[in-house]
């Protein structure tokens, strides 16, 4: 049972590569608060746009959310992040004191942006873009400075993540409140919204 918030929040939707604020899980978290109202409390939903590569992607969240938290200092922010949006949301948790909740992170990005440098086409907000090899390093620093923080951490790793490796993200998130949900593929396809509540409750836990 998910109990009524006692704090304002916005919970912010950071999707993954080839993705947008339009993703499945996005219109799945907003539909549920939607259904519910104010019984949950005061909730806002947020899934900002931001660019396809990893540079600008970071750069521009980070601007986004100093923003947001300044301009409604009273809100709590969440983040709820999907793959590479989970290591974003890491990095993003750890800078600006947020809750996370993680759904099959991306771990070591630089080792799976390696084999994706060249011409991209996102066919979610359908932008072309190209991935440059000096990407690499940027990702590998921001991987070698990542802080964990398991007090702010929820973690959903999927048994059959067809993308990533949940054992890398089972070991990275070790210290962290870890779900493990057999049979659930990267994108969680085959029920996200039996998630939902239990990624609230953690949302609106003091």
């Amino acid at each position: 049972m998910i109990k009524v918030g006692t704090r304002p929040i916005t919970l912010c939707y950071i999707h993954g590569f080839l993705s947008g604020p339009t993703a499945a899980k996005a219109r799945a978290l907003q539909g549920y608060l939607q259904t519910q109202g104010t019984q949950l409390g005061d909730i806002k939903f947020e899934a900002p746009d931001f660019p396809d590569t990893p540079q600008e992607a970071y750069a521009a969240l980070r601007a986004w959310l100093r923003a947001l938290k300044e301009r409604e200092p009273e809100r709590a922010v969440v983040l709820v992040g999907s793959s590479m949006g989970g290591f974003f949301s890491t990095l993003l948790g750890a800078e600006f004191n947020c809750k996370m909740v993680l759904l099959n992170p991306c771990t070591s990005p630089q080792d799976y942006f390696e084999q994706l440098i060249g011409p991209q086409f996102n066919p979610v907000t359908e932008r072309h873009f190209e991935l440059k090899p000096e990407m690499i390093t940027f990702l590998r620093a921001c991987d070698e400075a990542t802080v964990i923080r398991p007090e702010f951490t929820r973690v959903y790793l999927g048994s059959c993540d067809e993308t990533l490796d949940w054992r890398k993200s089972m070991l990275r998130y070790n210290a962290c409140d870890i779900r493990f949900i057999p049979g659930e593929d990267h994108a969680f396809t085959h029920n996200f919204a039996a998630l939902i509540p239990d990624i609230l409750a953690f949302a609106l836990e003091p």
